[in-house]
């Protein structure tokens, strides 16, 4: 699990925001797209909000803040969670 993480962070932190929405997916050992398992949306203002298999966004869920550099826990409402763990990327 903290493995995923890691590397969702990473491909978080290159992600580049010019787009309105990005798409994060899991993928497996052999690089393969893992449609049917649950992947990211990346909104414009640095939001990450998780995503089921369908597509459909799940705001009830925790997620993550972009800013700068930093990533950052948030809860169902968008809050920054700043007494959790945030990643950084040097």
């Amino acid at each position: 699990m903290k493995l995923k993480l890691i590397t969702l962070v990473t491909t978080l932190l290159t992600i580049s925001l010019a787009h309105a929405e990005q798409r994060i997916y899991q993928t497996d050992r052999y690089g393969n797209i893992e449609y049917n398992k649950p992947s990211y949306t990346v909104k414009d203002n640095g939001r990450v909000i998780e995503a089921d298999k369908y597509g459909n966004q799940l705001y009830n869920r925790d997620g993550y803040q972009i800013k700068g550099d930093r990533i950052y826990q948030t809860d169902k409402y968008g809050n920054v969670q700043y007494h959790k763990p945030s990643l950084t990327r040097k």
